[in-house]
């Protein structure tokens, strides 16, 4: 018989058991992310440059609007008080509007461009460093280990990489900036406004977390899963390379099953 006990100290127990949880997997995320990118060190300027552009780019998007918002409001100006349209007013608002966002396009491109393939060498660096790596393991590691699931390791694992990196300098570096730097200039720009921006922010990353903890939790068993079978197969691909005779259908039809 099990004896379930619940209790306020226990509700507190569960609570900090999860709370602990979170922030290891918190932590455990930041390290691994915080290592991706330390595989970056050999093209450090390059990797620099790109940060920078993010930040600029970032910027850029910041005041596009506001700009906008200017050449609005002289507009509205002019033609509420019935005078005629002076463009000595209005000229510097366009052109720095109009310079803003001819700098988001180009700097947009350029970013993707060497982001892209900065991405790309790495990715092949890394592939060949796991390669070699694997090649000069003892034999007693290769004979317990199964080729099939060292190389779904290795393009996987690459792959992924590669999505983190390009995605750090065409998406998550300029979000960063926004969320810790030009959110809050938001609240001095317009309180009222800025507030409610802050909110919907709030709200997107709660929701964010929920459905990203649900996501990894059954991508960690879709990952076991592909894992055992790429070694199934490759044993069983191994076994009739080496037979050179298909097994009974008996006993392929049991493989098959798993």
């Amino acid at each position: 018989m099990i004896l379930v006990v619940d209790s306020p100290k226990c509700n507190a127990a569960r609570g900090l058991g999860r709370a602990h949880s979170f922030d290891g997997l918190l932590m455990s995320f930041l390290k691994l992310y915080a290592r991706v990118l330390g595989l970056l060190g050999p093209e450090k300027w390059l990797a620099a440059g790109l940060a920078l552009a993010n930040v600029a780019l970032a910027v850029s998007l910041f005041a596009e609007p506001m700009l906008f918002g200017k050449v609005i409001d002289q507009l509205s100006h002019s033609l509420s008080a019935g005078a005629s349209l002076q463009w000595s007013g209005i000229g510097p608002w366009l052109a720095a509007w109009a310079a803003f966002g001819v700098f988001s396009i180009v700097a947009g491109v350029t970013v993707a461009l060497h982001a892209d393939r900065l991405a790309h060498r790495r990715r092949v660096v890394v592939m060949a460093g796991f390669f070699d790596h694997v090649l000069h393991l003892p034999m007693s590691f290769h004979a317990s280990a199964h080729t099939g699931r060292l190389l779904k390791v290795m393009i996987e694992g690459a792959s992924g990489m590669f999505g983190v990196w390009l995605s750090f300098f065409r998406e998550h570096f300029a979000a960063l900036v926004a969320l810790v730097v030009l959110l809050p200039a938001t609240l001095i720009v317009n309180w009222r406004l800025g507030s409610i921006l802050l909110a919907l922010v709030v709200i997107l990353g709660f929701l964010m977390n929920i459905v990203l903890r649900k996501t990894e939790t059954m991508q960690t068993a879709a990952d076991v899963y592909s894992n055992d079978l790429a070694e199934r197969c490759q044993t069983c691909s191994a076994t009739c390379r080496r037979s050179r005779v298909l097994p009974a259908p008996t006993r392929r039809r049991a493989r098959s099953r798993g």
